[in-house]
């Protein structure tokens, strides 16, 4: 099935079922618990998504720096409200990522106690050493870090993140539980990088690359991406060309330089939205 159909279905009930809620930025239209099962690249073409830019994030997301002068120039401005003078995130995914619970947070410094635990290793190891085991699973919601009074906002989505091998046919396949989801803005950047990062983690289990299921917690769509959403279910996505990502790796690192796409990528809207921080 087509990824934007399959996202049209979920802005769809979202706009039908949704309720009226005010949070602590916005008012929006949420619905819950939803779930989405992609068997190919979820770029959604309804409207445009900055999909290398997605990548641009999530490789520094992968190199665990929490300085965003170490950002691409083209997103360092999505993090800078929430970086100090220096430029330093307190609680980043890369800390989250690579160095989890190895932060030493005295006196605000950037240094890194080694100590930490890099999950990213910890999945990779695991799918390639022990592909069956149920304890394949990281995170980057830390309950100690959201109840700081420093930055507390900057784990914006919160992930579970669960990966399984398919002993049948070698496929490796990756489950992601979002407990916060801007449908509309923030959302279809999340699919793109977490399916990049399932084609980096099969690479780097030597796997084939499955399946990739999202289910998200608090669904939400800001009042002022009702308009958007409500053009974006009207369109007749058959139209729309199916576009594959594709993985040439250069290093064992995740950079985003190394994923292209397979054809032209034709957005069918390509009126832009705000972000709401």
């Amino acid at each position: 099935m087509k990824p934007d159909y399959i996202f049209q279905r979920l802005l769809l009930q979202t706009l039908a079922d949704g309720s009226y809620v005010s949070t602590r930025n916005a008012d929006t239209l949420r619905t819950r618990n939803q779930m989405m099962t992609f068997e190919q690249f979820p770029i959604i073409s309804m409207r445009r998504t900055a999909w290398k830019n997605a990548l641009r994030e999530f490789e520094w997301f992968m190199s665990g720096s929490n300085d965003i002068n170490d950002l691409h120039p083209k997103v360092k401005h999505w993090w800078e409200p929430w970086a100090n003078e220096s430029g330093f995130i307190h609680n980043n995914y890369s800390k989250q990522f690579r160095q989890f619970d190895g932060a030493n947070h005295t006196g605000g410094t950037r240094h890194l106690d080694p100590k930490g635990t890099d999950q990213i290793k910890y999945l990779i190891d695991e799918i390639t050493n022990n592909p069956f085991s149920r304890r394949t699973v990281a995170t980057t919601w830390h309950s100690h870090d959201m109840v700081s009074p420093v930055t507390p906002i900057t784990n914006c989505h919160g992930s579970l993140i669960q990966a399984f091998v398919e002993p049948d046919d070698n496929t490796l396949h990756l489950t992601m539980y979002q407990r916060s989801a801007d449908m509309v803005l923030g959302l279809p950047h999340n699919l793109v990088q977490y399916w990049a990062f399932l084609m980096y983690l099969a690479h780097q289990g030597n796997r084939e690359v499955g399946s990739f299921t999202w289910i998200g917690g608090d669904c939400h769509i800001y009042n002022d991406h009702i308009h958007m959403a409500k053009k974006m279910i009207k369109l007749d996505v058959d139209k729309v060309k199916d576009v594959e990502l594709v993985y040439t790796p250069s290093s064992d690192d995740f950079k985003a330089d190394d994923f292209t796409l397979s054809d032209d990528y034709k957005p069918i809207i390509k009126e832009s939205v705000s972000m709401t921080v």
